[in-house]
């Protein structure tokens, strides 16, 4: 394109030079090859005009192209899996990887829910039995110490589900105080990860089996976090305790415990107590732990 000088340039089809009109056949000649010459001018012109505009609007299109590509990335960033604020992206996804790493929990007449943790096995130090038990049973679940109390004298009375498929157990270690405990199972289950602390506006999901119903899905958001206790709108119910209560990448962020019911909430507060709970007296967490520990 020809860059503006502030002088006007003249269009090529009119610079052509007018003669006075001669008579008679070369006149007529004349005129007629000057006419030809005109148009010829004209077309040449506008096809180049035309050349440019396209070029023009090719540019401007890829530009576009990219601006959008640029924007969408952008927005991805916001209120893809990257946002804890928003839903996951597949929600389906989510629900299913969450379902599979939640078990049941059962102990005499009572029945509450446990998710799978990834933890190291015991250490060098520990005895044979303990050794013997760790190869037994090489997996491990956390749930509340209320869905297990009844089997604290008997650690191998309680047992574990998985839709249909029921495996044997060991009570490994309980934590009264804080409400957890720690189920060794012998099934491969796939584990969670437990999710940094938690912020208030945090999109939440609860899992579990809410009177005896498996699998079952409630969602909300973090209301606010006290000490190691993580208060959500997800609705919690009965066998809902001991289940894992997560982020929208899946990540734990507590494990569900207990609503507070009353005439003076005006409605109700579910409960889920935080990872940092379980370096209290379950698991050894390393003093600059930022996970575990919510650095």
């Amino acid at each position: 394109m020809t860059e503006d000088s502030g002088t006007p340039v003249p269009n090529p089809a009119d610079t052509y030079v007018v003669k006075n009109k001669m008579s008679g056949v070369p006149g007529l000649v004349l005129g007629a090859i000057s006419l030809f010459v005109s148009i010829v001018g004209f077309s040449l012109v506008s096809i180049l005009f035309l050349a440019t505009n396209e070029s023009s609007l090719s540019l401007f299109t890829d530009s576009s192209v990219e601006e959008i590509a640029e924007d969408q990335a952008s927005q991805d960033d916001t209120t893809g899996t990257g946002d804890l604020y928003a839903p996951p992206e597949n929600l389906g996804r989510l629900i299913d990887q969450v379902r599979a790493s939640t078990v049941t929990i059962l102990c005499k007449d009572s029945q509450g829910s446990g998710w799978v943790v990834s933890l190291d096995g015991v250490g060098g130090d520990a005895s044979e039995e303990e050794l013997a038990l760790d190869r037994k049973y090489p997996n491990e679940v956390v749930t509340n110490h209320h869905v297990i109390e009844e089997c604290v004298d008997e650690p191998t009375s309680v047992r574990a589900r998985t839709g249909a498929e029921e495996y044997d157990a060991y009570l490994y270690s309980w934590d009264e105080e804080n409400d957890l405990a720690l189920v060794a199972i012998t099934q491969d289950v796939p584990f969670l990860e437990v999710s940094k602390k938690p912020e208030p506006g945090w999109w939440a999901m609860a899992v579990g089996t809410p009177y005896g119903l498996e699998g079952s899905v409630s969602i909300g958001n973090v209301m606010n976090i006290e000490d190691f206790e993580v208060y959500s709108t997800s609705p919690l119910n009965s066998g809902n305790s001991g289940g894992p209560m997560v982020n929208s990448q899946g990540e734990v962020m507590g494990t569900s415990t207990a609503t507070r019911i009353g005439e003076e909430d005006p409605q109700d507060w579910n409960i889920a107590v935080g990872s940092p709970a379980l370096c209290v007296a379950l698991i050894l967490c390393e003093e600059d732990d930022p996970v575990f520990l919510w650095d």
